[in-house]
């Protein structure tokens, strides 16, 4: 039984130093395939691991006493017996490097085997890798050249596996074969798996470029009316947003985003089952049957991919994501993108761990490995993961958003840093797996980096808050201009939490005063571009200056505690958003429920052509603090009553821009009348909303 058992040791060493989480080497560069070699050349890989496990005459004391194996006797046979003086069952690195016997062997294996490459390369991979693999493993004793030198005559007979290695000798062919199969098919697989994780990410990447570069295709702008009306604007499911189904997954997506959506989750499922096969003439080396080689293989890339779509995830998620600027996406189809890449993230890193633990059960592997540390830092990363998804839910972000966001930056953490770990332990920085990691940790740093350039740009401002109704309050922070919407840090509590705010205007008046009788022309400085345009305006005996104001709706979380406020210190971040070019409609139907007419007023402040605001309020406290700001514009508003959107919507003539900002379902409704109409008209559809 002890010589069965030790047998196997020696025969399958490399594939337990492997999965037993010892798997370390020199470090690499880049990733397997790019910029990684991981066995050239194959045949020399081959001839140094077939004498790797013969016994070795040696003469330092690490070939002899056991260290690392668990107190084994490294002064004994296979089967038990002494083995003579000064030979090791086990010889250490520095024996490798100085056996003469050993050194030759491999030389002339090599010179057999590897007449194709080039001496040099030769030469260069022996200095390196003919001892071993590891940074502290010694150069050897002899050069290629040297070894093969000494041997002046053909070897004549072949040393066996886990024999006594006492003489230049030929290399066991059946051996050397199983060996150069496993090795070359591994390389051929892990370069395969990197290649898989770029095909997720450049795709993730290339494609929304892609498709946005398409508006720049002379198409007929009816039919690509059309087209959107189609396929872009409409929701897949109209009543998913108030199901259960809703309440989970979140917000159903445009037909388009699903055609998106869909690419990724059928990419990545092919690229996760296509291209495997087995190779019994390596098995009882690197495998030990077809289930075994199959079920490594599909665990390893599924590994792969859970990190490539981790970049994908936290790029989409960015607030400065590059695709924002290259895109005429909205952020909230990137959100929402970002949301099913994590859905799929984290399923393949659950079968990747949920594979592995198989096939350690089943092997014995168990309970050696669960204590070492890239074991357990594997599983953390997957736990964490694993609770992420159910407590990132809608109505666990709605209800207490604050805590979802809490929990959201401590698991991501507990789920990169366990993941970083986990291969720095296992592999150490051989193989380039963390490469991935360096990319996800660049995006996430890019961002924050330009997060706090854009705070530091207007440092600690001083907001003053004026209480509107019992519902909502006005935000006004002076000396400070911009469009679109920025996020507020109140700095005298919970100052790590941040909240997204439409920039309502960039003026702030000083006082509420009805508009004078008298109308006169004045220059109007517009705040985006800089450039003044003489418009008739009605004259306010008030005077104004510079400043952001914001409309905020008081919820349950943070921004309840405004109400008892009169004045924060408070950090800016931003602005962020553009505003389309629509000056291609004649007609710009602007739809607003609530604060979301903050949203809607810089598109109609822009707007060349005619404009209409259509505003539906629960309160009337709000219209009336709006006035100075929608004075002159052509507006419909209804207080506690619902906008008639189908009439609205449908009483348009010609060709027409709408823009939507508001409750959920007016957006979804608006959505749907809009895409119908857009297949009879040219109609542009613009969705103002934040999601988390």
């Amino acid at each position: 039984m002890f010589k069965m058992r030790f047998s196997l040791v020696l025969v399958s060493m490399p594939a337990v130093l492997v999965r037993a989480g010892r798997d370390t080497g020199r470090p690499g560069y880049g990733l397997v395939g790019y910029g990684i070699e991981m066995y050239i050349p194959v045949c020399a890989y081959a001839c140094q691991y077939s004498f790797s496990s013969n016994q070795l005459v040696c003469t330092d004391e690490a070939s002899f006493n056991g260290a690392g194996m668990g107190g084994m006797n490294m002064g004994s046979g296979q089967d038990g017996t002494a083995l003579p003086k000064n030979v090791s069952a086990m010889p250490s690195s520095t024996c490798h490097a100085e056996s003469e016997a050993f050194l030759t062997s491999v030389a002339w294996c090599i010179h057999e085997k590897c007449s194709d490459i080039p001496v040099w390369k030769i030469e260069k991979w022996w200095q390196s890798y003919v001892v071993g693999n590891m940074p502290t493993d010694p150069p050897p004793s002899l050069s290629y050249g040297e070894a093969l030198s000494l041997v002046t005559e053909s070897p004549k007979i072949a040393c066996p596996k886990g024999q006594i290695l006492n003489e230049t000798s030929l290399v066991d062919e059946i051996g050397y074969k199983a060996r150069y199969v496993s090795i070359s098919v591994n390389q051929d697989v892990e370069v395969q798996h990197e290649r898989f994780g770029l095909v997720i990410l450049l795709s993730g990447v290339m494609i929304p470029v892609g498709f946005s570069l398409l508006r720049f295709l002379p198409f007929p702008k009816r039919w690509a009316s059309a087209l959107n009306g189609r396929f872009i604007y409409p929701s897949l499911f109209r009543p998913w947003r108030d199901s259960p189904v809703g309440a989970v997954v979140g917000d159903p997506p445009t037909r388009g985003q699903v055609l998106f959506i869909g690419y990724l989750i059928l990419l990545n499922i092919f690229l996760s089952a296509f291209s495997y096969s087995v190779h019994p003439v390596a098995f009882g080396y690197w495998w030990n049957d077809s289930p075994d080689e199959v079920m490594g293989d599909l665990a390893n890339r599924l590994g792969i991919l859970s990190f490539a779509n981790f970049a994908l995830l936290v790029l989409y998620s960015s607030r400065n994501n590059m695709l924002l600027w290259l895109t005429n996406w909205p952020r909230s189809t990137f959100v929402l993108l970002h949301r099913w890449v994590a859905r799929i993230a984290v399923l393949e890193a659950i079968l990747h761990s949920v594979i592995f633990l198989r096939d350690w059960i089943m092997e014995n592997r168990l309970e050696a490995d669960q204590v070492l540390p890239y074991w357990w830092w594997g599983c953390i990363a997957t736990i964490a993961a694993s609770l992420l998804l159910p407590l990132s839910i809608p109505v666990m972000r709605q209800r207490s958003y604050e805590l979802f966001l809490a929990i959201h930056v401590v698991f991501a953490i507990l789920i990169f840093l366990g993941s970083w770990y986990h291969i720095i332990f296992r592999y150490e920085h051989q193989w380039g797996y963390e490469t991935w990691l360096y990319v996800v940790f660049a995006v996430w740093g890019f961002d924050r980096l330009l997060r706090l350039l854009r705070m530091l740009r207007y440092g600690v401002r001083t907001a003053r808050i004026t209480v509107i109704d019992d519902d909502y309050v006005r935000i006004n922070v002076k000396g400070v201009v911009g469009t679109g919407h920025v996020y507020l840090y109140f700095l005298d509590w919970r100052v790590w939490e941040n909240h997204p705010f439409s920039i309502a205007s960039s003026i702030i008046q000083q006082k509420d005063a009805s508009p004078s009788k008298n109308e006169s022309l004045a220059d109007v400085e517009d705040i985006k571009t800089g450039q003044s345009t003489r418009k008739a305006v009605q004259s306010f005996d008030q005077t104004v200056e510079t400043g952001m104001v914001f409309y905020v709706r008081l919820l349950s979380g943070g921004t309840k505690a405004l109400r008892y406020k009169t004045e924060l210190p408070v950090l800016i971040e931003g602005p962020y958003g553009t505003h389309g070019d629509l000056s291609d409609y004649p007609t710009l139907v602007c739809i607003a429920g609530g604060v979301g007419v903050t949203a809607v007023l810089p598109y109609m402040r822009a707007h060349s052509g005619n404009t209409f605001l259509y505003w539906g309020s629960r309160s009337q406290a709000l219209v009336d603090s709006l006035k100075p700001l929608t004075h002159g514009l052509n507006i419909e508003t209804t207080v506690g009553q619902r906008l008639a959107l189908q009439d609205i919507l449908e009483s348009q003539h010609g060709d027409f821009a709408v823009v939507v900002s508001g409750p959920a379902g007016m957006m979804d409704e608006a959505r749907e009348i809009a895409s119908r109409i857009a297949l009879q008209r040219r109609v542009k559809f613009i969705a103002e909303s934040f999601i988390y």
